[in-house]
Protein backbone atom coordinates (compact mmCIF):
# COMPACT_ATOMS: atom_id res chain seq x y z
CA UNK A 1 0.00 0.00 0.00
CA UNK A 2 1.31 3.41 -0.89
CA UNK A 3 1.52 5.79 2.02
CA UNK A 4 -0.01 9.22 1.66
CA UNK A 5 2.14 12.21 2.62
CA UNK A 6 0.12 14.45 4.93
CA UNK A 7 0.60 18.20 4.88
CA UNK A 8 -0.21 20.24 7.97
CA UNK A 9 0.65 23.52 9.63
CA UNK A 10 2.89 21.56 11.95
CA UNK A 11 4.40 18.10 12.06
CA UNK A 12 4.37 16.36 15.38
CA UNK A 13 7.38 14.10 15.71
CA UNK A 14 6.49 13.14 19.26
CA UNK A 15 3.86 10.45 18.98
CA UNK A 16 2.24 10.22 22.36
CA UNK A 17 1.06 6.65 22.56
CA UNK A 18 -0.37 5.65 25.94
CA UNK A 19 -2.96 2.99 26.59
CA UNK A 20 -3.46 2.51 22.84
CA UNK A 21 -4.25 6.19 22.15
CA UNK A 22 -2.47 8.52 19.76
CA UNK A 23 -3.26 12.17 19.02
CA UNK A 24 -4.92 12.30 15.60
CA UNK A 25 -2.76 15.26 14.64
CA UNK A 26 0.31 13.05 14.79
CA UNK A 27 2.38 12.95 11.60
CA UNK A 28 3.54 11.46 9.30
CA UNK A 29 1.21 8.89 7.71
CA UNK A 30 2.63 5.98 9.69
CA UNK A 31 0.83 7.37 12.75
CA UNK A 32 -2.44 6.49 11.00
CA UNK A 33 -1.21 3.23 9.44
CA UNK A 34 -0.94 1.39 12.75
CA UNK A 35 -4.65 2.02 13.49
CA UNK A 36 -6.02 1.30 10.00
CA UNK A 37 -7.69 -2.00 9.05
CA UNK A 38 -8.59 -3.30 5.58
CA UNK A 39 -12.01 -4.98 5.69
CA UNK A 40 -12.46 -6.00 2.04
CA UNK A 41 -10.28 -5.49 -1.04
CA UNK A 42 -9.10 -7.28 -4.20
CA UNK A 43 -6.79 -9.31 -1.91
CA UNK A 44 -8.45 -9.22 1.54
CA UNK A 45 -11.82 -10.92 2.21
CA UNK A 46 -12.60 -10.58 -1.50
CA UNK A 47 -16.17 -11.35 -2.62
CA UNK A 48 -16.70 -14.27 -4.97
CA UNK A 49 -16.05 -13.35 -8.59
CA UNK A 50 -19.04 -12.38 -10.74
CA UNK A 51 -19.36 -11.00 -14.25
CA UNK A 52 -18.72 -7.32 -13.66
CA UNK A 53 -16.15 -7.57 -10.86
CA UNK A 54 -12.91 -5.72 -11.46
CA UNK A 55 -11.61 -5.60 -7.89
CA UNK A 56 -13.56 -2.55 -6.70
CA UNK A 57 -14.75 -3.00 -3.09
CA UNK A 58 -15.88 0.37 -1.84
CA UNK A 59 -18.55 2.94 -0.90
CA UNK A 60 -19.00 1.35 2.57
CA UNK A 61 -21.61 2.14 5.22
CA UNK A 62 -21.51 0.95 8.83
CA UNK A 63 -23.96 0.49 11.68
CA UNK A 64 -23.44 -0.75 15.24
CA UNK A 65 -26.29 -3.11 16.05
CA UNK A 66 -28.07 -3.30 19.38
CA UNK A 67 -26.36 -6.62 20.12
CA UNK A 68 -22.94 -4.99 19.62
CA UNK A 69 -22.24 -6.44 16.16
CA UNK A 70 -20.81 -4.19 13.47
CA UNK A 71 -22.46 -4.49 10.05
CA UNK A 72 -20.75 -2.96 7.00
CA UNK A 73 -22.18 -2.75 3.49
CA UNK A 74 -20.08 -2.17 0.37
CA UNK A 75 -20.36 -2.29 -3.40
CA UNK A 76 -18.29 -4.62 -5.55
CA UNK A 77 -17.75 -3.69 -9.18
CA UNK A 78 -15.23 -2.58 -11.75
CA UNK A 79 -14.86 1.21 -11.44
CA UNK A 80 -15.69 4.35 -9.46
CA UNK A 81 -19.27 3.72 -10.64
CA UNK A 82 -20.10 0.25 -11.93
CA UNK A 83 -22.97 0.82 -14.36
CA UNK A 84 -24.45 -2.00 -16.47
CA UNK A 85 -22.68 -2.38 -19.80
CA UNK A 86 -22.92 -1.53 -22.57
CA UNK A 87 -23.49 1.91 -21.07
CA UNK A 88 -26.88 3.51 -21.72
CA UNK A 89 -25.81 7.15 -21.80
CA UNK A 90 -26.76 10.02 -24.13
CA UNK A 91 -24.35 10.00 -27.13
CA UNK A 92 -22.51 13.18 -26.13
CA UNK A 93 -22.05 12.07 -22.55
CA UNK A 94 -21.02 8.56 -23.60
CA UNK A 95 -18.28 9.97 -25.84
CA UNK A 96 -17.09 12.30 -23.09
CA UNK A 97 -16.91 9.55 -20.47
CA UNK A 98 -15.35 6.77 -22.53
CA UNK A 99 -12.76 9.01 -24.18
CA UNK A 100 -11.63 10.31 -20.79
CA UNK A 101 -11.65 6.94 -19.02
CA UNK A 102 -9.98 4.00 -20.81
CA UNK A 103 -11.13 1.58 -18.11
CA UNK A 104 -14.76 2.56 -18.62
CA UNK A 105 -14.34 2.39 -22.39
CA UNK A 106 -13.11 -1.20 -22.24
CA UNK A 107 -15.93 -2.37 -19.99
CA UNK A 108 -18.46 -0.61 -22.23
CA UNK A 109 -17.21 -1.93 -25.54
CA UNK A 110 -16.65 -5.50 -24.36
CA UNK A 111 -19.93 -5.62 -22.39
CA UNK A 112 -18.21 -7.10 -19.39
CA UNK A 113 -20.79 -6.06 -16.74
CA UNK A 114 -24.34 -6.62 -18.07
CA UNK A 115 -25.85 -6.26 -14.56
CA UNK A 116 -23.45 -3.63 -13.18
CA UNK A 117 -22.09 -3.84 -9.65
CA UNK A 118 -23.45 -5.75 -6.65
CA UNK A 119 -23.96 -4.85 -3.00
CA UNK A 120 -22.64 -6.99 -0.14
CA UNK A 121 -22.45 -6.96 3.65
CA UNK A 122 -19.99 -8.24 6.24
CA UNK A 123 -20.31 -8.61 10.01
CA UNK A 124 -17.98 -8.40 13.02
CA UNK A 125 -18.88 -9.83 16.41
CA UNK A 126 -15.66 -8.69 18.13
CA UNK A 127 -15.63 -4.89 17.68
CA UNK A 128 -14.06 -5.03 14.24
CA UNK A 129 -11.15 -7.38 14.91
CA UNK A 130 -12.43 -10.14 12.59
CA UNK A 131 -15.05 -10.10 9.84
CA UNK A 132 -17.35 -12.57 8.13
CA UNK A 133 -17.16 -13.41 4.45
CA UNK A 134 -19.12 -11.05 2.16
CA UNK A 135 -22.76 -11.95 1.59
CA UNK A 136 -24.97 -10.31 -1.04
CA UNK A 137 -27.97 -8.04 -0.75
CA UNK A 138 -30.83 -8.89 -3.13
CA UNK A 139 -29.51 -7.85 -6.53
CA UNK A 140 -31.10 -4.95 -8.42
CA UNK A 141 -29.76 -4.24 -11.89
CA UNK A 142 -28.07 -0.85 -12.11
CA UNK A 143 -27.90 -0.39 -8.36
CA UNK A 144 -25.38 2.00 -6.89
CA UNK A 145 -23.72 1.33 -3.54
CA UNK A 146 -25.83 1.30 -0.39
CA UNK A 147 -26.32 4.97 0.53
CA UNK A 148 -27.91 4.50 3.96
CA UNK A 149 -27.79 1.77 6.60
CA UNK A 150 -29.79 2.09 9.82
CA UNK A 151 -31.16 0.00 12.69
CA UNK A 152 -34.36 1.31 14.24
CA UNK A 153 -35.23 1.33 17.94
CA UNK A 154 -37.32 -1.82 17.48
CA UNK A 155 -34.36 -3.64 15.91
CA UNK A 156 -35.51 -3.52 12.28
CA UNK A 157 -32.71 -2.85 9.79
CA UNK A 158 -33.07 -0.84 6.60
CA UNK A 159 -30.64 -0.26 3.73
CA UNK A 160 -31.31 1.97 0.73
CA UNK A 161 -29.56 2.56 -2.58
CA UNK A 162 -30.11 4.43 -5.80
CA UNK A 163 -30.53 3.03 -9.30
CA UNK A 164 -28.73 4.88 -12.10
CA UNK A 165 -28.62 2.58 -15.09
CA UNK A 166 -29.40 5.48 -17.43
CA UNK A 167 -27.08 8.23 -16.28
CA UNK A 168 -27.03 11.57 -18.05
CA UNK A 169 -30.47 11.76 -19.59
CA UNK A 170 -31.83 13.97 -16.80
CA UNK A 171 -28.63 15.91 -16.11
CA UNK A 172 -28.15 19.00 -18.33
CA UNK A 173 -24.72 19.43 -16.77
CA UNK A 174 -23.80 16.07 -18.30
CA UNK A 175 -25.66 16.11 -21.61
CA UNK A 176 -28.25 17.96 -23.67
CA UNK A 177 -30.98 16.44 -21.53
CA UNK A 178 -34.31 15.19 -22.80
CA UNK A 179 -36.09 16.57 -25.89
CA UNK A 180 -39.26 18.61 -25.43
CA UNK A 181 -40.97 16.94 -28.39
CA UNK A 182 -43.54 14.49 -26.91
CA UNK A 183 -42.77 11.58 -29.24
CA UNK A 184 -38.99 11.92 -28.97
CA UNK A 185 -39.28 12.30 -25.21
CA UNK A 186 -41.46 9.20 -24.86
CA UNK A 187 -39.10 7.06 -26.93
CA UNK A 188 -36.18 7.93 -24.69
CA UNK A 189 -38.18 7.63 -21.46
CA UNK A 190 -39.56 4.20 -22.36
CA UNK A 191 -37.94 1.45 -20.25
CA UNK A 192 -35.67 4.01 -18.57
CA UNK A 193 -37.83 6.07 -16.23
CA UNK A 194 -38.79 6.50 -13.52
CA UNK A 195 -35.60 5.51 -11.75
CA UNK A 196 -36.63 4.87 -8.10
CA UNK A 197 -34.46 4.32 -5.10
CA UNK A 198 -34.70 0.89 -3.48
CA UNK A 199 -35.21 0.09 0.21
CA UNK A 200 -34.22 -3.29 1.71
CA UNK A 201 -35.41 -4.54 5.10
CA UNK A 202 -34.04 -7.11 7.53
CA UNK A 203 -35.90 -8.47 10.55
CA UNK A 204 -33.08 -10.72 11.80
CA UNK A 205 -30.13 -8.39 12.50
CA UNK A 206 -29.03 -8.37 8.86
CA UNK A 207 -28.80 -12.10 8.23
CA UNK A 208 -31.45 -11.96 5.50
CA UNK A 209 -32.75 -9.06 3.44
CA UNK A 210 -35.66 -8.39 1.11
CA UNK A 211 -36.68 -5.47 -1.07
CA UNK A 212 -39.49 -3.70 0.76
CA UNK A 213 -40.02 -0.60 -1.42
CA UNK A 214 -39.10 1.17 -4.65
CA UNK A 215 -39.77 4.88 -4.17
CA UNK A 216 -39.87 7.97 -6.35
CA UNK A 217 -41.68 10.38 -4.03
CA UNK A 218 -42.87 13.46 -5.93
CA UNK A 219 -40.26 13.10 -8.66
CA UNK A 220 -41.30 12.17 -12.19
CA UNK A 221 -38.10 10.80 -13.68
CA UNK A 222 -35.25 10.14 -11.31
CA UNK A 223 -34.69 10.24 -7.55
CA UNK A 224 -31.73 9.74 -5.21
CA UNK A 225 -31.94 8.77 -1.56
CA UNK A 226 -29.62 10.85 0.61
CA UNK A 227 -30.35 9.60 4.11
CA UNK A 228 -32.47 7.37 6.36
CA UNK A 229 -33.41 8.59 9.84
CA UNK A 230 -35.63 7.56 12.74
CA UNK A 231 -38.20 10.19 13.73
CA UNK A 232 -37.72 10.70 17.48
CA UNK A 233 -41.42 11.47 17.92
CA UNK A 234 -42.95 8.20 16.77
CA UNK A 235 -40.16 5.87 15.64
CA UNK A 236 -41.08 6.19 11.97
CA UNK A 237 -38.46 5.78 9.25
CA UNK A 238 -37.80 8.98 7.28
CA UNK A 239 -35.98 9.08 3.94
CA UNK A 240 -34.49 12.24 2.47
CA UNK A 241 -34.62 12.20 -1.33
CA UNK A 242 -33.50 14.60 -4.03
CA UNK A 243 -34.82 14.30 -7.54
CA UNK A 244 -35.89 15.59 -10.92
CA UNK A 245 -39.35 17.20 -10.67
CA UNK A 246 -39.65 17.64 -14.43
CA UNK A 247 -37.50 17.01 -17.52
CA UNK A 248 -34.48 19.17 -18.10
CA UNK A 249 -32.66 20.29 -21.23
CA UNK A 250 -33.40 22.49 -24.23
CA UNK A 251 -37.05 23.51 -24.31
CA UNK A 252 -37.65 22.80 -20.63
CA UNK A 253 -37.72 25.41 -17.82
CA UNK A 254 -34.39 26.18 -16.21
CA UNK A 255 -34.05 25.83 -12.47
CA UNK A 256 -31.61 26.91 -9.79
CA UNK A 257 -31.39 24.68 -6.78
CA UNK A 258 -32.30 21.22 -5.63
CA UNK A 259 -35.80 20.03 -4.83
CA UNK A 260 -35.92 17.63 -1.89
CA UNK A 261 -38.58 15.54 -0.20
CA UNK A 262 -39.01 13.72 3.08
CA UNK A 263 -40.79 10.39 2.67
CA UNK A 264 -41.98 8.51 5.76
CA UNK A 265 -43.21 5.08 6.75
CA UNK A 266 -44.85 4.06 10.04
CA UNK A 267 -45.29 0.37 9.17
CA UNK A 268 -41.72 -0.79 8.54
CA UNK A 269 -41.68 0.17 4.88
CA UNK A 270 -44.97 -1.36 3.77
CA UNK A 271 -46.48 2.05 2.92
CA UNK A 272 -44.98 5.51 2.53
CA UNK A 273 -46.15 9.13 2.52
CA UNK A 274 -44.41 12.33 1.43
CA UNK A 275 -44.36 14.62 4.48
CA UNK A 276 -42.43 17.61 3.10
CA UNK A 277 -41.24 19.01 -0.22
CA UNK A 278 -38.75 21.87 -0.14
CA UNK A 279 -35.92 23.48 -2.09
CA UNK A 280 -32.38 24.64 -1.41
CA UNK A 281 -31.15 27.25 -3.85
CA UNK A 282 -27.75 27.02 -5.46
CA UNK A 283 -25.44 24.01 -5.75
CA UNK A 284 -25.75 21.16 -3.28
CA UNK A 285 -25.87 17.67 -4.72
CA UNK A 286 -24.89 15.39 -1.81
CA UNK A 287 -26.42 15.66 1.64
CA UNK A 288 -25.16 14.70 5.09
CA UNK A 289 -28.41 14.65 7.05
CA UNK A 290 -29.64 13.51 10.43
CA UNK A 291 -31.48 14.30 13.63
CA UNK A 292 -29.57 16.23 16.28
CA UNK A 293 -29.77 15.60 20.05
CA UNK A 294 -32.40 18.35 20.49
CA UNK A 295 -34.72 16.70 17.93
CA UNK A 296 -34.03 19.14 15.11
CA UNK A 297 -33.00 18.02 11.62
CA UNK A 298 -29.68 19.18 10.20
CA UNK A 299 -28.10 18.90 6.78
CA UNK A 300 -24.70 19.79 5.29
CA UNK A 301 -24.24 19.76 1.50
CA UNK A 302 -21.51 19.26 -1.04
CA UNK A 303 -19.78 21.25 -2.48
CA UNK A 304 -19.68 24.28 -0.14
CA UNK A 305 -20.53 22.76 3.29
CA UNK A 306 -23.78 24.74 3.43
CA UNK A 307 -25.74 23.91 6.57
CA UNK A 308 -29.51 24.16 6.94
CA UNK A 309 -31.59 23.14 9.96
CA UNK A 310 -35.26 22.44 10.61
CA UNK A 311 -37.08 22.65 13.94
CA UNK A 312 -40.42 21.36 12.63
CA UNK A 313 -39.32 18.01 11.18
CA UNK A 314 -38.54 19.28 7.73
CA UNK A 315 -41.46 21.56 6.97
CA UNK A 316 -39.37 24.73 7.07
CA UNK A 317 -35.61 25.24 7.01
CA UNK A 318 -33.13 27.90 8.08
CA UNK A 319 -31.14 29.99 5.66
CA UNK A 320 -27.90 28.23 4.63
CA UNK A 321 -24.57 29.01 6.25
CA UNK A 322 -21.17 27.53 5.47
CA UNK A 323 -19.53 25.29 8.03
CA UNK A 324 -16.05 25.53 6.50
CA UNK A 325 -14.16 28.62 5.36
CA UNK A 326 -11.50 28.98 2.71
CA UNK A 327 -11.12 28.28 -0.99
CA UNK A 328 -11.50 24.52 -0.77
CA UNK A 329 -9.92 22.21 -3.31
CA UNK A 330 -8.92 22.95 -6.91
CA UNK A 331 -12.61 23.11 -7.87
CA UNK A 332 -13.60 25.28 -4.92
CA UNK A 333 -15.28 22.44 -3.01
CA UNK A 334 -14.98 22.51 0.78
CA UNK A 335 -16.94 19.35 1.56
CA UNK A 336 -17.96 16.04 0.01
CA UNK A 337 -20.17 13.23 1.23
CA UNK A 338 -19.83 11.84 4.74
CA UNK A 339 -22.20 11.09 7.61
CA UNK A 340 -23.94 13.08 10.35
CA UNK A 341 -24.47 11.07 13.55
CA UNK A 342 -25.25 11.64 17.20
CA UNK A 343 -22.11 11.08 19.24
CA UNK A 344 -21.53 10.56 22.96
CA UNK A 345 -22.66 13.16 25.53
CA UNK A 346 -25.19 14.74 23.12
CA UNK A 347 -22.59 15.59 20.51
CA UNK A 348 -23.45 16.12 16.87
CA UNK A 349 -20.65 14.52 14.82
CA UNK A 350 -20.02 15.06 11.10
CA UNK A 351 -17.43 12.97 9.25
CA UNK A 352 -16.65 13.99 5.69
CA UNK A 353 -13.94 14.41 3.06
CA UNK A 354 -12.89 17.05 0.56
CA UNK A 355 -11.69 20.62 0.68
CA UNK A 356 -8.44 21.75 2.23
CA UNK A 357 -8.40 18.98 4.81
CA UNK A 358 -8.59 16.06 2.36
CA UNK A 359 -9.98 12.66 3.29
CA UNK A 360 -11.22 11.39 6.64
CA UNK A 361 -12.10 14.53 8.62
CA UNK A 362 -14.47 15.15 11.52
CA UNK A 363 -16.04 18.22 13.08
CA UNK A 364 -18.43 18.18 16.02
CA UNK A 365 -20.86 20.38 17.92
CA UNK A 366 -21.73 20.46 21.63
CA UNK A 367 -24.67 22.87 21.19
CA UNK A 368 -26.89 21.28 18.51
CA UNK A 369 -25.05 22.83 15.56
CA UNK A 370 -25.01 26.43 16.76
CA UNK A 371 -21.21 26.22 16.69
CA UNK A 372 -18.85 23.57 15.32
CA UNK A 373 -15.47 22.57 16.73
CA UNK A 374 -12.73 22.13 14.09
CA UNK A 375 -8.97 21.91 13.89
CA UNK A 376 -8.95 25.08 11.73
CA UNK A 377 -11.64 27.26 10.10
CA UNK A 378 -11.30 25.42 6.78
CA UNK A 379 -10.98 21.82 7.95
CA UNK A 380 -11.85 19.20 10.53
CA UNK A 381 -9.70 16.93 12.66
CA UNK A 382 -8.10 14.28 10.49
CA UNK A 383 -8.71 10.67 11.47
CA UNK A 384 -8.17 8.78 8.20
CA UNK A 385 -6.15 10.32 5.36
CA UNK A 386 -7.02 7.42 3.05
CA UNK A 387 -10.75 7.35 3.83
CA UNK A 388 -12.63 8.84 0.88
CA UNK A 389 -16.39 9.28 1.45
CA UNK A 390 -16.24 8.20 5.10
CA UNK A 391 -19.19 6.82 7.03
CA UNK A 392 -19.38 6.32 10.78
CA UNK A 393 -21.29 4.92 13.73
CA UNK A 394 -21.16 5.26 17.51
CA UNK A 395 -19.83 2.24 19.41
CA UNK A 396 -21.07 1.05 22.80
CA UNK A 397 -18.01 2.55 24.55
CA UNK A 398 -18.63 6.02 23.10
CA UNK A 399 -15.87 5.81 20.49
CA UNK A 400 -16.54 6.22 16.77
CA UNK A 401 -15.96 3.56 14.13
CA UNK A 402 -15.49 4.88 10.59
CA UNK A 403 -15.23 3.21 7.19
CA UNK A 404 -14.20 4.69 3.85
CA UNK A 405 -12.86 3.79 0.43
CA UNK A 406 -9.41 3.97 -1.18
CA UNK A 407 -9.61 3.76 -4.99
CA UNK A 408 -7.40 3.24 -8.06
CA UNK A 409 -5.76 -0.01 -6.96
CA UNK A 410 -4.41 -2.10 -9.82
CA UNK A 411 -5.16 -5.74 -9.11
CA UNK A 412 -5.57 -9.15 -10.71
CA UNK A 413 -9.24 -8.45 -11.52
CA UNK A 414 -8.72 -5.07 -13.19
CA UNK A 415 -6.88 -1.74 -13.20
CA UNK A 416 -9.33 0.22 -11.00
CA UNK A 417 -9.82 -1.67 -7.77
CA UNK A 418 -10.69 -0.30 -4.35
CA UNK A 419 -10.52 -1.34 -0.72
CA UNK A 420 -12.77 -0.61 2.23
CA UNK A 421 -10.80 0.76 5.19
CA UNK A 422 -11.73 1.18 8.86
CA UNK A 423 -10.53 3.52 11.58
CA UNK A 424 -11.60 4.10 15.18
CA UNK A 425 -11.27 7.26 17.24
CA UNK A 426 -12.73 9.09 20.22
CA UNK A 427 -13.65 12.73 20.70
CA UNK A 428 -11.97 14.19 23.75
CA UNK A 429 -14.14 15.55 26.56
CA UNK A 430 -13.83 19.32 27.13
CA UNK A 431 -11.69 18.90 30.24
CA UNK A 432 -9.00 17.22 28.11
CA UNK A 433 -9.02 19.92 25.44
CA UNK A 434 -10.75 19.69 22.10
CA UNK A 435 -9.60 17.18 19.51
CA UNK A 436 -9.63 13.47 18.80
CA UNK A 437 -7.51 10.41 19.59
CA UNK A 438 -7.01 7.41 17.36
CA UNK A 439 -7.81 4.03 18.90
CA UNK A 440 -6.95 0.42 18.02
CA UNK A 441 -9.73 -1.52 16.32
CA UNK A 442 -11.07 -4.53 18.21
CA UNK A 443 -10.17 -3.43 21.73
Amino acid sequence: MKKTKLKSTFISLLLVVAGGLAPASAEPARAFDKFRKVLVSPTVNTPEYFQGFGGFCGWPKVVCLKNGDLLVSFQAGYWHASWPTPLDFPPDYLEQMTSANPVLKEWHEKNKAPEGGRNYWIRSRDNGKTWSRPRPFPHVRGSEGIECLIQMSDGTLFAAHNVEAHRGWVRPDLSKGLPADPLAFSKIAANRFPQPFVVHRSDDNGETWRVIARLTGPFVLSVAVQGLMEDPRDGGLVALATGTPFPVGEGWPERDGHVMALIKTLDKGESWKVTSVFEQKGPGDEKNVGYLPDGSLGMASRPFSEWIQSYDHGLTWSEPRRLLAGRGDSKGRTMKRGELIQGPDELAVLVFCGGSGGNGQVIYSRDNAKTWIKSAPDRGYKFGPLQYYPNACLLKDGSIFSVGVRQRIKNRFGPFGAETLAMRFRIRPPEEGEGIDLLPIGE
